[in-house]
């Protein structure tokens, strides 16, 4: 199996999914049958299958591609996110034991500055 991912629609009385294949980026091992490798069960109300089948023919791509790259976002959008907290939570940590900090007048200050002149230093840390 290559790379470039695979989509499989299965139907049954009972139930309806996509299954997706991610590649290398997502893999799981909790799959309802058939078991593929790297492959990851989605199951979709009817209505938002329908939803994802019209919008494919519209961006004239498969619904497989269109669900890939919704996940990955997410997932590239979370990581971001959970970096930012982390570096906040560093950054507060730091601040806690230096008191090493500008004021918001100071920030202020630097940000006008910053619209003028791109390269502006910013003020420096002090207690």
């Amino acid at each position: 199996m290559n790379n470039l991912g695979l989509l499989t629609f299965l139907a049954s009385p009972l139930k309806w999914c996509y299954l997706l294949t991610l590649g290398d980026a997502m893999k799981t091992t909790a799959i309802e049958k058939p078991h593929l490798p790297g492959t990851v069960t989605v199951k979709l109300a009817p209505s938002d299958r329908d939803r994802i089948a019209s919008l494919a023919i519209m961006k004239k791509r498969t619904p497989h591609y269109l669900m890939k790259e919704a996940i990955l976002e997410y997932v590239q959008r979370e990581e971001a996110r959970q970096n930012f907290l982390k570096a906040a939570d560093t950054s507060f940590e730091h601040y806690k034991e230096t008191g090493l900090h500008i004021t918001l007048d100071e920030f202020g200050a630097w940000v006008d500055d910053v619209q003028k002149n791109p390269d502006a230093p910013i003020a420096a840390c002090h207690t």
